[in-house]
This record gives C-alpha cells, structure tokens and sequence, in this order.
C-alpha cells in the first residue's frame, strides 16, 4: 500500500507551533534552523531505514508524514519572505556557489527527484541482487519497486516535465519584458525618472515572484506524489536518500566557499 501521509500541521516544528514566517533579512537564519531540521530528520530517517522490518507502517508512515510537513513549513515561509523580496530568493545568500550554480528558477528542479528515485532503486536492486538470484527474497526498499509504480512515476515525471517546460516558458516571458518599449524609454535619453522605473523593476520582479511561486509548488507536489506512490518502507528510503544528497551538497559547497574565502584573505606573495 503506497504511503500517504496525513496531512501536516499547520506549522512546522516538532512541537507543532513555530514563530511568524520571517521576511527576508531573517530567512538566512530560518534556513539555517531548517537545515539542523532536517539534519535530524536525517538521523530518524537513518534509523527507521535499518530497523526491524517488522516495524509497524502506522510508524513509518507518521514519520513521512512528519518530514513532508517540515518541507511544507519550509515553502510557507519561503513563499512569506519572498513576498516581501524576492529578489533574494533567485540569488541567495544563505546557499553556497555550488549550490546556487544548479538552481532552477529559485530552487531545485523537480524532475531530479525521479533520477533520485530510479538511482537508488538500481543500486539498492543491484546490492540484493546475489540473494536474490539464489532464491532469496527483496528488502522492500527502492529495490524492491513493482511494475504499476514504475509505470506510475513515469506517468508522473511525464506530467512534472511539461509542467517545467510552462514555467520555463513563463520565466522567459517575464526576463523578455525587461526590453518593452516602456523600459527602453525610461533608459534612454540621459535622465532616468527613478520612480517610474522603480515601478517599472516592480512590476517585473511580481513577474518573477509568479515564476517562483509555481516552481516552488511544483517542487513540493512532486516531492509529495514520487512518496504517495511508495510504500512506508521505500518513502523512508526515498527521503533519506533526498536529504542525504542534499545536506552533502550543501556542506560541500559551504566547505568550498570557506576555502576560497580563506585563500583570498591570505597577503599576496612577497616579489
């Protein structure tokens, strides 16, 4: 039976209450408070995937289900901050370079997670795959995929992909209308009016805030429908396997950007 979680708390939080969505000059500091979440979704994730297989779904499902709502709270108060700038958002500062470098329209692209899915199924087959071959049965992991869930996360990549491709489209719709008429006018001639261009940049920037609203609701209904066709057993996998990737990602690019920070405080050699 596939995992579908409850619904989620209205906030996020393991106690179930959590303060104010915070604006963007405090977002660096959620994100950071997000990511010591996750890291310890990581460590009951780890847990739950090497435990008795005996143990009861009803747990394993409460456990997805607690782990998606911390992604919900994540792009509740994403989409909060973003309302009140989101310039940031398409440039942020509290992500290393490495991690921005494979942004897609604010955050990560969704169809990555059905290469996360189908990578760690192959290599979780591949490591029961002797057992298996001498008669032994699967884990129940990602390994252990049937036909009518392959047939259903191609169904739903499918449907991911064209939904990237509109919101492709829209974001291209609203970076072209940087060159309208009303925006060269207001460049040239030597005496910019600031007013009207600060509603002109306005206006473009809702125009990209649209753009990161879909993409971001795309991000957490794909997340939401590769889970809903696991079972508890394989979400628990798929999420750790998500978190994993990217908590290694994000402290390798930290890493990185601390030693290029490092080498360009160093003096200039001595001729």
């Amino acid at each position: 039976m596939a995992a579908t979680p409850p619904a989620p708390p209205a906030h996020g939080g393991r106690n179930g209450s959590s303060p104010a969505p915070p604006s963007t000059e405090s977002f660096a500091k959620f994100f950071e408070s997000w990511i010591a979440e996750q890291s310890r979704d990581l460590a009951e994730l780890r847990a739950a995937a090497s435990a008795d297989p005996a143990t009861p779904e009803a747990d394993l499902r409460r456990l997805v289900g607690r782990v998606l709502g911390h992604y919900e709270h994540y792009y509740r108060t994403k989409a909060a901050a973003a309302a009140d700038d989101v310039l940031r958002m398409f440039s942020p500062s509290w992500t290393s370079t490495t991690e921005n470098l494979y942004l897609w329209c604010g955050g990560w692209r969704p169809t990555v997670a059905f290469h996360l899915l189908y990578t760690k199924s192959g290599m979780q087959l591949e490591h029961q795959l002797p057992n298996f071959l001498n008669g032994g049965s699967l884990e129940g992991d990602l390994g252990d995929l049937g036909a009518g869930q392959l047939q259903a996360a191609d169904q739903l990549q499918r449907r991911t992909i064209k939904r990237e491709r509109e919101i492709e489209d829209a974001a291209a719709s609203a970076q072209e209308a940087l060159a309208t008429a009303r925006m060269v006018e207001l460049a040239g001639g030597g005496g910019m009016d600031a007013e009207a261009m600060e509603r002109e940049m306005q206006a473009k920037a809702d125009g990209m805030k649209r753009v990161l609203e879909m993409a971001d609701a795309l991000r957490l209904e794909t997340m939401r429908g590769v889970v809903a066709l696991l079972r508890p057993a394989q979400a628990v996998h798929f999420l750790l396997a998500a978190a994993e990737l990217h908590l290694a990602v994000h402290d390798f690019g930290r890493r990185k950007d601390g030693r290029a920070g490092d080498a360009a405080a160093l003096p200039p050699p001595q001729p």
